[in-house]
């Protein structure tokens, strides 16, 4: 029997795929496809992270990986799950405090995955985690939370027409928005410190109202335990 390129676990909240690091990416996507071509019934209908560990993939690559998965099967891979710890908390957070998005379609937006680029925008009525990046000129409009499982540097309005501001929040793992607004409230430039320092980039960072005022803090497992996706 010939040895896979690969191993795959299932969990609860997701799978965890090691991938031989000799790998040939040609010859994995093709046993990617296979596997779960023929499990197809197996895997079912959910929604779910997906850890991949053992080589150092890139951007492309990752997609390529995700993109047969979907082709494949039935699954909607709507995170990738990182060997650190906070971002393995937040994911496995966010779906235990909203357990109802495992029965939301993609069409209702409460997960985006893919990058935003300059001048496209992204608008809902629920809370959305992003999983990708919001580049520079990009805008995400929501009227309750958002999570950018990426780098955020472009525009993000959380809470939007909502009767109580606070409560809302933005996080994201690569914390440097152009503009950042929370209900009515836009976060203020302090004229005497550097708008976004490089050290709120390198690790995940929320955002929320606190007496009118837009705190940014590191997430903490603390804040965690805290955090709350609002009701759609």
């Amino acid at each position: 029997m010939k040895e896979r390129l690969f191993t795959l676990k299932s969990y609860q909240r997701g799978l965890a795929l090691q991938i031989k690091p000799e790998a040939d990416m040609e010859t994995l996507l093709q046993e990617l496809q296979e596997k779960f071509r023929n499990s197809r019934q197996f895997f079912g209908n959910m929604q779910v992270g997906l850890a991949i560990t053992g080589r150092e993939l890139t951007k492309e690559e990752e997609d390529s990986i995700l993109d047969v998965i979907e082709e494949n099967s039935d699954l909607q891979i709507v995170c990738l799950i990182g060997k650190d710890e906070t971002i393995r908390s937040l994911l496995e957070d966010a779906f235990e405090k909203d357990p109802e998005t495992e029965k939301l379609p993609k069409a209702d937006g409460q997960f985006y995955r893919g990058t935003l680029k300059k001048d496209q925008s992204l608008e809902t009525e629920h809370s959305v985690i992003i999983v990708g990046d919001v580049n520079p000129g990009a805008k995400v409009f929501s009227k309750r939370d958002v999570i950018v499982l990426g780098s955020l540097r472009g525009e993000v309005h959380a809470g939007i027409g909502s009767e109580e501001d606070e409560g809302h929040f933005v996080c994201a793992l690569e914390f440097s928005p152009e503009k950042l607004k929370i209900g009515s409230n836009k976060y203020k430039k302090k004229p005497e410190k550097h708008f976004w320092p490089d050290s709120y980039k390198k690790s995940p960072k929320i955002a929320t109202l606190q007496g009118g005022e837009i705190i940014v803090k590191p997430v903490t497992k603390e804040l965690l335990g805290q955090l709350t996706l609002t009701e759609y």
